[in-house]
């Protein structure tokens, strides 16, 4: 008999990005980039919807042990999505504005058993205010 297969944690945050794009998509989101990389961060999603580019930070929580998924969006981890979204909007036309989201998958699950995932909207701002 073999160990168990374990699942890396870029695993567990892939498919929670994963999820959390389908979400979006379901709810008429075009995804323009994912895993955007540049050196001042990373967007985990970009996408638009009715002109607006919206940055998407998500967060994966199985249990409650590391803390909410909300808790893992940090006062830092908000500067250098800020500063990557900059990078971004110098490149790329953004129409009527942009905002930042966040989307959390866990710890409560839904009835089928899967993550439930909450989207909050214009979760901060690029001063580092937190709106939620």
């Amino acid at each position: 008999m073999g160990k168990p297969k374990t699942v890396s944690t870029h695993q567990k945050g892939k498919r929670g990005e994963d999820r959390a794009a389908a979400f979006l998509q379901l709810r008429g989101y075009k995804i323009l980039e994912r895993n955007y990389r540049v050196p001042q961060g990373e967007i985990d999603l970009i996408a638009s919807k009715n002109g607006s580019v919206v940055f998407v930070e998500v967060k994966t929580r199985k249990g409650s042990a590391q803390g909410s998924p909300l808790e893992a969006v940090s006062p830092r981890k908000v500067g250098r999505l800020s500063a990557a979204a900059a990078v971004y909007l110098s490149g790329h036309p953004h129409g009527d504005g942009c905002r930042f989201d966040v989307i959390t998958l866990g710890p409560e699950r839904n009835w089928l058993g899967l993550l439930k995932v909450k989207h909050f909207e214009n979760a901060f701002s690029t001063d580092g205010n937190f709106n939620i």
